[in-house]
Formats: structure tokens, C-alpha cells, sequence
């Protein structure tokens, strides 16, 4: 969590911890109103000494085994826990022994000689060590509590960071495949690019619009924005795929492509390069075809890519259904 969030993660847990401390203590605040010590008795012991404890475990989970924990460094979060909740320990004792003597310290209520006249005994008090024992179990419970509340907190964020690690393995596989069509694609053009560049009746013409059409292809594919990102506006798709369009009338002339649009291109995002991979591939077959292919572009609640080569004699139409969200 970032530094500037770090109190109100500290208010929020310190609200929860306090309201069970308070409903734990509720009977006791209850038959404690009509008496001034058995009050103060609840409310040291149980309030002030809970928050106390609160405090251990807010050390515990959030700062001194965050670390050694994810770090797996067991024994390092064992010595720096157990260190901390010998600290309470002595500064639980520090406290009751300075103002909260007779409520933390004194063993028994205080009472007075048999004898008249004698001076009331004094009350006995808890040495420290015996003092240490009863609060040390109390807080090895805060610090397993602590530990466990740890590892729950780092098992749901190794969760989220596999959630994410696998996101990202997916994405760069996509990337990865997506330029591998693209450089597939890229070195089809080329191959059909040679025999334009070849003649001299089509170099000077033709082969430099091809050119120019397969740089500025190029360019999106490697360094445009959104290729990079995964997601593209179906409307700048649209423009280099027709684009692309243009590219194949000079690269194949003997087959005369027709771009066909149906529906609203603002509003969709499509991934990149695949209208033009779904139709190369779907071109591919038809390489011995000469005349018009109608390649048709319906977009609905889905986007649908049809090619028809119109005079081939048993027509067979290529549909394809390809991926697209709406924003």
C-alpha cells in the first residue's frame, strides 16, 4: 500500500479491532457502572491493554514479517516477532507499574489487619516475571494472529500477481503471434512486390504506390500505438485495411478486390492486423482465382468477414466471425 493510504489502513483496522474489544467487554461495562473501580478495572484492562495489543499486531503483520515473509526468511520473522512481543511484554509491565499499579499489578484486593489498630497490609503485586507469563501467552496469541493474517494478505497478492503475470504471458503471446502474421504477411508482399519491381512498364507507377502503401503498413504494425497495446479503434483498422486493399490491386492486378462495410465503425475496438491475417488467409485459396472477390465487412453486435469470389463457378463463401468490444 502506498505511504500517504498507510494511516487510513492503520484508523480502519484499529476501528474493527476496538469494536470487537468493546462488544467483547460489553457484560463486563455493564455490571462495572455503579462501582468507580470496577470501571477503571474494564477500561484499563480490557480497552487500553486491548489497544495495546492492537498495536502489536499492527507491527507484527503490516511491518516486521511483511518482508521476511514474502522473502521467505522464516527465521527472520521469528526473531524479529518474538523480539517484539518480549518489547510489549516489558512495555505492558512499564505502563501498569507506573500508573495502572493497582489494577495491572496487584494480585488480590487490598485488605486490612485483624488486629486493631494495625496498619492495613500492604497489597501484594506481581513481580515481572510472573507478571511476563500471563502476558506473554497473551501475546504469542496476538503475534500467531498477526502471522496468520500475514500470510492470508500475501497468499491473496501472490493470487492477484499470478492473475497478472499470466495476463501479461497471454498478452505477449498475442503480441508475439501477431507480429509473427505480420512478418508473414509482410514477406508475402515482398515476394509479390519483385515481379512489379521487375518490369519496367510497373516500376515507376505501380511498384512505388506499393511501396508507399507497404512502408506506411509497416509502420503501423511496428510503432503505432495502439498495435503495440493490443487494442485498436475499428475505424483506424478499417483504414489500413483498406489500405491493404489498395496494396493487393497493384501486387495481384488479375484479382480486382471490393471492399464493402456494413454498420457503424465508431464505438468498437478490434485487435490489430486481423482483418487483414483472416483475409490473407482465406486469399490464399483463391491464388489460382482470377476476377472480382467481394470482401464484405459487417459489423452488428459482432464484426463478420465474408470473401466471395463473385465469378468463381461453385461459389464457396469464406465467413469468418472475429473478436471486437464495444466501448
Amino acid at each position: 500500500m502506498k505511504s500517504h493510504r498507510e494511516p487510513y489502513r492503520y484508523f480502519i483496522h484499529a476501528a474493527i479491532w476496538m469494536a470487537l474489544v468493546l462488544l467483547y467487554s460489553y457484560p463486563s461495562f455493564r455490571g462495572s457502572m455503579n462501582n468507580a473501580y470496577s470501571l477503571r478495572y474494564v477500561l484499563v484492562r480490557n480497552v487500553l491493554y486491548g489497544f495495546i495489543n492492537f498495536n502489536l499486531f499492527y507491527l507484527l503483520a503490516f511491518w516486521l514479517l511483511d518482508k521476511p515473509i514474502r522473502q521467505r526468511k522464516y527465521l527472520l520473522s521469528t526473531i524479529a516477532g518474538l523480539a517484539a512481543v518480549l518489547l510489549f511484554c516489558i512495555l505492558k509491565y512499564e505502563i501498569g507499574f507506573l500508573w495502572f499499579k493497582d489494577v495491572i499489578l496487584q494480585k488480590m484486593m487490598m485488605v486490612r489487619s485483624m488486629k486493631p489498630g494495625s496498619p492495613p497490609l500492604p497489597p501484594p503485586y506481581f513481580k515481572f516475571t510472573e507478571f511476563f507469563r500471563t502476558t506473554f501467552r497473551t501475546s504469542i496469541g496476538v503475534a500467531l494472529l498477526a502471522l496468520g493474517y500475514r500470510l492470508f494478505l500475501n497468499s491473496r497478492n501472490s493470487d492477484d500477481a499470478d492473475l497478472q503475470l499470466q495476463s501479461d504471458v497471454m498478452r505477449a503471446t498475442r503480441k508475439y503471434e501477431r507480429m509473427q502474421s505480420g512478418s508473414r504477411l509482410l514477406l508475402q508482399h515482398l515476394q509479390a512486390l519483385t515481379p512489379v519491381l521487375e518490369k519496367e512498364a510497373t516500376r515507376s507507377e505501380e511498384g512505388v504506390q506499393a511501396i508507399l502503401i507497404l512502408s506506411d503498413l509497416l509502420r503501423y504494425m511496428l510503432y503505432d500505438k495502439a498495435a503495440e497495446e493490443g487494442k485498436a479503434d475499428l475505424k483506424k483498422e478499417l483504414f489500413y485495411f483498406q489500405q491493404y486493399i489498395f496494396l493487393r490491386k497493384y501486387l495481384y492486378p488479375k484479382q480486382k478486390v471490393i471492399l464493402e462495410v456494413n454498420g457503424r465503425e465508431e464505438g468498437w475496438k478490434v485487435e490489430p492486423l486481423l482483418l487483414q491475417a483472416s483475409t490473407e488467409e482465406r486469399l490464399q485459396d483463391l491464388q489460382q482465382y482470377e476476377g472480382e472477390i467481394r470482401v464484405t465487412v459487417n459489423i452488428t453486435d459482432t464484426l463478420e468477414l465474408d470473401v466471395d469470389p463473385i465469378n468463381k463457378p461453385e461459389r464457396h463463401l469464406h465467413k469468418a466471425k472475429l473478436y471486437c468490444e464495444h466501448v
